[in-house]
Order: structure tokens, then sequence, then C-alpha cells
């Protein structure tokens, strides 16, 4: 019984810590991304900032998490949005180097920068519409009004 119960504990340890580990990583991942330079991540996505905030989706084609939940949570905050955002598609199969300017691992991974350019946000993985309106709404964009 306190076999198992030691087996246990020692399980929850070993995910906290990778857990806490982990969010570590992606911190200093996205600290260093905010230090290398804003015009270095707009020349390789090969546009520059508008004044307004970009939402920038990564996928593949082959990503089924891309299609079927990635890009409707897109959609959505696009129209929640409106003209108030750009939205910038990145097909890594296409354009590999867009990806590793910005450090892509995964599948999707959306990418949320300011107005002015810099990185406000980084998501690993499928985003959800409402965590996509909350990152653009801490950096004070405000949805569209509904007609």
């Amino acid at each position: 019984m306190i076999e198992r119960a030691l087996v246990l504990a020692s399980i929850a340890v070993s995910l906290v810590v990778i857990v806490v580990l982990t969010r570590a990583w992606s911190r200093n991942r996205l600290i260093g991304l905010r230090a290398q330079g804003q015009e270095r991540l707009w020349s390789a996505l090969g546009v520059t900032p508008d004044g307004r905030p970009s939402l920038v989706v990564f996928s593949t084609p082959s990503c089924t998490t891309c299609r079927t939940v990635q890009y409707p949570a897109v959609e959505a905050v696009a129209g929640r949005f409106g003209s108030a955002l750009r939205v910038v598609k990145v097909d890594l199969a296409q354009r590999p180097a867009i990806g590793q300017a910005f450090q892509v691992m995964t599948a999707p991974t959306t990418v949320v920068l300011a107005a002015d350019g810099r990185v406000g946000s980084f998501n690993h993985g499928f985003a959800p519409a409402d965590q996509l309106s909350a990152q653009l709404s801490a950096l004070g964009v405000s949805p569209a009004s509904p007609r």
C-alpha cells in the first residue's frame, strides 16, 4: 500500500516538475523572440506593421487540428475584431524560413503581434478563440462594433 502511494507521489511530483520546466522554457523563448528584434520577424514574414495588431497563424497541409479547430477559431476572432486585426497565414511546408525566424516547433502555432510590431503572445498548439481574443484585448484592441 505504501509502495503504491510512493509511486503515485513520484509520478505527481514528476508531472509538476515537467509542467514548471515547460512553462519556464516557453517563457524564455518568448523573451528571446522579443529581444531579437521585431524587424527580423517582420522581414521574415515579408510584410510590415501597418498600425494594426496581427495574428500570425502557422500551419501545414497535413495539420488536421489546423483545419478542424484552429482555422475556425481564427475566423471567429477575425470576425469579432473586423478590420482592426490583420491575419497572416503561414504554410510552414512552403515557407519554412518564417517558422525558423519565429522558432515555431509545432503546427498549429499562433503569434499575436502588437500594432507596433512587437511580439505580444505566442501560442504553441491549438489556441481557442477566447484565448486569442483575450490576448488581443490585453494589447488594447477592441472588438468591432456589431452592425
